[in-house]
């Protein structure tokens, strides 16, 4: 299917990389930290045929830049404003994986009237919510690219993308309870996101569902796209 590449201008000039195909009623993927477009790349095949797929670059990562001093999701739920405008997009489902998943929420919840439904895949509001393990991993990650940045600097870049994993995303549960739109929180039972979060997420999130897959992780998008693809679908299209 016919794809179109497209650089969105940010006002403070960074450029936001989004590929747009399909037809029907437009769904925005958005990827995990440090990741880009490609890791639906399992899901576009598909998706396409039932909407107009837009796969987006999240600033600083992937074909996207970053000139702002700073990175937040707030930041880069305005860059997702923007495209909407530049598209015509009055509403949009959105589907996150991880990072991509706060990113929904942030958005959502900055912006309540342009989301008609979300699927969270993996998501976490709070630095608690990730299993001690894969938490650790990220601070020593952190440290050596900190490290490796005094001798190139282009890496402190990588740095702002990096912290995101080590706070919290700044929702607190009372605006969690006002993201009223259909929600669909979808997780691996062996994820990097502790079971009990997630559960919380559903819990709070007023118009969620829950489906937890077994024998999945964290990239249960790639592991068992099958299933993935049809967990959204049934989802999206009830």
């Amino acid at each position: 299917m016919k794809k179109e590449k497209k650089y969105a201008k940010m006002a403070d000039g960074s450029q936001i990389y989004y590929e747009k195909s399909g037809s029907g009623f437009p769904l925005f993927l958005l990827h995990g930290n440090g990741g880009n477009g490609t890791f639906f790349s399992q899901q576009v095949p598909l998706f396409e045929q039932h909407f107009t797929v837009y796969l987006i670059d999240s600033r600083g990562q992937g074909h996207s830049t970053n000139e702002s001093a700073n990175l937040s999701f707030n930041l880069m739920a305005e860059d997702l404003a923007t495209i909407l405008v530049l598209e015509n997009i009055q509403q949009v489902d959105i589907l996150g994986f991880s990072d991509g998943a706060n990113l929904a929420l942030v958005f959502a919840s900055t912006y309540p009237k342009n989301v008609h439904r979300l699927i969270l895949n993996s998501g976490n509001t709070l630095v608690q919510g990730v299993r001690l393990l894969p938490l650790v991993a990220s601070y020593l990650h952190y440290g050596m690219i900190w490290i490796a940045s005094l001798f190139w600097p282009k890496l402190r870049k990588k740095l702002a993308v990096i912290s995101l994993l080590l706070h919290n995303v700044g929702l607190t549960e009372t605006q969690l309870s006002k993201i009223i739109c259909p929600t669909l929180i979808l997780v691996g039972k062996k994820d990097v996101i502790k079971l009990k979060h997630s559960l919380f997420l559903a819990k709070t999130l007023p118009n969620a569902s829950f489906v937890l897959v077994k024998g999945s992780g964290h990239q249960l998008a790639r592991q068992d796209p099958k299933r993935f693809n049809q967990e959204v679908l049934n989802f999206l299209e009830e």
